[in-house]
């Protein structure tokens, strides 16, 4: 088994919230990952308590339900809380609870 030496951040959009966040536009594939995975070269920003980390991969295609992989650190840097964090896209913005994305307004 090969161990990597970081955990890498990323987020995996479902389909509404990837609509939700970059409107109408597809996924655009970067470079492919495995399993008919793929970097996307869109980004999105990720908003918690006392940070903001910008730059964000999403990796495509959409899920079945948002998810977040986090780098070590990413917590603290955030000030993640039970009130979670927004993704940020071009289009819009989700709230990020408990596993659950939900809409922000």
């Amino acid at each position: 088994m090969i161990r990597k030496p970081h955990s890498p951040r990323f987020v995996r959009l479902s389909p509404e919230d990837a609509t939700s966040l970059f409107g109408a536009v597809e996924l655009e594939p970067r470079f492919p990952i495995s399993n008919g995975r793929f970097v996307a070269r869109q980004r999105v920003a990720i908003v918690g308590q006392r940070g903001r980390i910008d730059g964000v991969p999403v990796v495509g295609p959409p899920g079945q339900s948002t998810t977040i992989s986090w780098n070590v650190g990413d917590a603290e840097k955030l000030g993640l809380d039970e009130r979670g964090v927004i993704l940020v896209g071009p289009q819009g913005e989700l709230k990020f609870v408990d596993s659950s994305v939900r809409q922000a307004g």
